[in-house]
């Protein structure tokens, strides 16, 4: 896990984010961001998923099974993360992500 630790702590400098922004971009509770990130603990594959989502790589990447850091197609990610959760947003959810949609919260 120690290529995790070192390409998300180099992701967060290119991408000037912090530890607390990127608990808040993957829904990583920040304790347990910072123990992952210390190698104390090992995040699960839904944590690291997460994580590269939030980080705009591959989980493959994250975990050293790539040696490139490509970017992925957010809005590809977008689709699946959603079709994944459908059975469990709720029907105000569904009209936040409806209104972000169409931009009706730009006014």
């Amino acid at each position: 896990m120690k290529e995790f630790t070192e390409r998300v702590k180099r992701l967060l400098q290119e991408k000037k984010l912090s530890q607390a922004e990127l608990s808040t971009l993957s829904g990583v509770a920040a304790p347990s961001l910072c123990r992952y990130l210390r190698g104390d603990i090992e995040p699960r594959i839904d944590i690291v998923r997460n994580i590269a989502m939030a980080l705009g790589v591959s989980e493959a990447y994250l975990l050293g099974l790539d040696e490139e850091h490509r970017s992925v197609d957010e809005r590809q990610e977008l689709k699946q993360l959603v079709a994944r959760n459908r059975h469990i947003l709720t029907k105000e959810d569904k009209s936040e992500i409806i209104a972000l949609l169409y931009g009706e919260d730009d006014g």
